[in-house]
């Protein structure tokens, strides 16, 4: 891989990762239940790449091959069931909480990444991993006389998305070579089918009437230009250098956890967010 390769991944990371730090608002603002966001997502997102698809001439040009197409499946799964476990934890902590906790999924991506992708952890490494789960530990405060099982609930499923989504980087990073518009439409076929079952067909149509400018955003934005941005990026980047660059994405969705929301942190969450940034800085430095 060349430098203005990585270059060019790193930037295309960079500028997805600023809209990933926006998609708790839109998902908040959109009214809708978890699992209708997340399927309202997947519909729009199709529909919208199926088309860029077909005019662009890009499914005949894939690059897929039936045993790549079965990869993109296993992918779009993770994807798609990590989405509706965030956006459950939204509303049961905060935006920049449910965010924060979902970031220990770089952690699990170094860890995973000497048995997956074959790319060695150093001690200096190891020891950053370990400051971000004492971070965690601080943001979830679990020392509290009254905690609310509501609350640690939302934090089990930040960690449950997070490890989701690890899956789905680590196996994003065996399709080299494709076209990441088809992957992306692949993978929202993928999460139309099987989040289907799981709708509150009942309240289907108030929950899309009332928030569709908000989810036609999480369609468009934090899906087709999102995810065909990482996708184009994460050959290009090794493991550590993804996840380091993730860290955008937390320090966005607390600005707009804290801007638009009022949300206030107390001092022992202050410290957890500043061990969990300070751990993915300190993954930038090689040992």
């Amino acid at each position: 891989m060349t430098s203005a390769e990585r270059r060019t991944g790193t930037i295309q990371l960079v500028i997805a990762m600023v809209l990933s730090g926006t998609i708790g608002l839109f998902v908040l603002k959109s009214g809708a239940a978890p699992v209708t966001a997340a399927w309202a997502r997947c519909v729009i997102g199709a529909l919208a790449m199926g088309l860029v698809c077909a005019l662009c001439g890009y499914f005949r040009t894939s690059g897929y091959t039936p045993r790549l197409v079965g990869i993109a499946v296993l992918g779009g799964l993770a994807l798609v069931v990590n989405w509706a476990l965030l956006f459950a934890a939204y509303s049961k902590t905060s935006i920049g909480i449910a965010t924060v906790t979902y970031h220990l999924q770089p952690f699990m991506l170094i860890l995973a990444a000497p048995l997956v992708l074959k790319e060695s952890i150093t001690r200096r490494q190891g020891a950053w991993v370990t400051l971000g789960f004492v971070g965690l530990v601080l943001i979830a405060q679990p020392w509290h006389s009254a905690p609310s099982s509501n609350y640690f609930l939302g934090l089990l499923q930040a960690l449950a998305a997070a490890a989701f989504y690890a899956a789905a980087t680590l196996i994003a990073k065996k399709l080299p070579g494709v076209r990441p518009h088809v992957t992306v439409f692949v993978q929202m076929i993928v999460g139309v089918v099987i989040l289907a079952p799981l709708l509150e067909w009942s309240r289907l149509g108030d929950e899309l009437i009332g928030g569709w400018a908000w989810l036609v955003g999480l369609g468009l934005i934090h899906t087709c230009v999102m995810y065909v941005l990482m996708y184009s990026a994460f050959p290009r980047l090794e493991a550590v250098t993804i996840a380091v660059l993730g860290f955008v994405y937390p320090v966005v969705a607390l600005v707009g956890d804290v801007t638009v929301f009022g949300t206030r942190l107390g001092v022992a969450e202050i410290a957890g967010v500043a061990a969990i940034l300070a751990a993915g800085v300190g993954n930038a430095r090689r040992a």
